[in-house]
């Protein structure tokens, strides 16, 4: 079954429980674009947003035009480890800082 960019950044987007502004923060892509592409209005877009949303997802960005079932297969452990890195993506600057700083202290 083919889906187009649209549907399929909505199912993983809803999948995921992610908001346009959350999805916006992890990847970098300004969430007007995530919008166009969510509302059809951008059919393609460009190289650079679509590398960066499937990244985040864990998948080739030739497979966001494609079937929901091309997403990569995974391990557990590298599930847990997209999960933690999808956490992170989304924190704010300040609250990264002060992550990697506990993080660096515990690991003295």
């Amino acid at each position: 079954m083919k889906l187009d960019i649209s549907k399929h950044l909505s199912k993983l987007m809803r999948d995921n429980n992610l908001s346009q502004s959350g999805l916006s923060r992890a990847t970098g892509v300004p969430q007007p674009t995530i919008n166009r592409i969510l509302s059809e209005v951008t059919r393609e877009p460009r190289r650079d947003s679509v590398v960066r949303i499937a990244n985040f997802f864990g998948i080739t960005p030739e497979s966001l035009y494609g079937s929901a079932e091309s997403k990569s297969v995974r391990t557990p452990a590298a599930e847990s480890v997209e999960e933690i890195y999808k956490r992170i993506a989304m924190l704010s600057i300040n609250e990264r800082a002060e992550l990697f700083s506990r993080v660096s202290e515990n690991l003295k």
